[in-house]
């Protein structure tokens, strides 16, 4: 099995998403940890490396202790999502008003307008910090050169998702055995980003197949256990800490879920299609 990231060598794939994204798979003993200023423990999970950049993805976990987070915001991001995996964070606008977000809740923001001196996180804080640079205006010439006008960009607020039942819908998405909570991504990007959390309601009927996307998709499980075979790769299962990350156009089959499994799933764009495709 793969100890670190990982590139596809299917002969067969031809990338066709709006992103430079290339295959990876980290899983969560792969990277490096490193100590923050604050104090929080930071790990690249590969992403930016697989993007040429244009993406990010860091796991962040509190070392024990309480701790402020000051400056965690870049003036060249364009869209931000954290999700908490363990613990809370108490954020703060800049009109004052303080967010805190707990187990399971979410945070997306196309535009910064949070304070940078203001992320005071609990001693068990854990989360996955998700941030684009660029990837707004490219997937929107992408978008345009295959005949789809992207929405307007939300400037203004955040959208917090709280990990409660009613914001889950059963079969809100391309398979029919999965509940979705949509995080507010499409809102506010404009079609150009979605993510949502996915959960199982019922056992998959042998799995999905070997298919492929017209999207390019990142995700990482927080409970459960998924198996997936990848072209070109070879066949892992996934667990709470790993990430993976699919480019359009690569042929993929999941072939077993534990009935507890959930992840998130960041998918570019929002319209994409899902095909059938033969077993490499």
């Amino acid at each position: 099995m793969p100890n670190d990231t990982q590139s596809t060598t299917g002969q067969n794939w031809i990338h066709t998403g709006p992103l430079p994204l290339k295959f990876m798979f980290m899983p969560r003993t792969g990277g490096t940890w490193r100590r923050m200023r604050s104090g929080l423990l930071a790990r690249d999970v590969g992403l930016h490396a697989a993007s040429d950049g244009v993406l990010s993805n860091i796991h962040l976990r509190a070392n024990g202790k309480p701790g402020q987070r000051g400056g965690w915001y870049s003036d060249d991001i364009d869209f931000y999502y954290l999700h908490v995996m363990d613990g809370e964070v108490k954020l703060q606008t800049d009109k004052g008003d303080t967010i805190v977000l707990k187990r399971g809740d979410s945070l997306v923001m196309p535009a910064f307008n949070l304070r940078q001196d203001v992320f005071a996180y609990s001693a068990d804080f854990e989360a996955m910090e998700f941030t684009s640079r660029g990837a707004l205006e490219l997937i929107e010439t992408n978008e345009r050169r295959i005949g789809h006008e992207p929405g307007p960009l939300s400037t203004e607020g955040q959208i917090i998702s709280r990990d409660v039942p009613e914001s889950y819908v059963t079969g809100d998405g391309p398979r029919k055995f999965f509940s979705y909570r949509n995080l507010g991504a499409t809102q506010s990007t404009g079609g150009r980003i979605h993510i949502h959390v996915v959960g199982i309601v019922d056992t998959p009927p042998g799995g999905t197949g070997w298919h492929t996307h017209s999207m390019d998709q990142f995700w990482t499980p927080f409970t459960g256990f998924l198996d997936i075979a990848v072209e070109g790769f070879g066949k892992v299962r996934l667990r709470r800490g790993d990430a993976m990350a699919i480019p359009a156009g690569l042929r993929h089959n999941v072939t077993e879920f534990s009935l507890d499994y959930t992840t998130n799933e960041v998918c570019i764009p929002t319209d994409y299609l899902t095909t059938p495709a033969p077993t490499p």
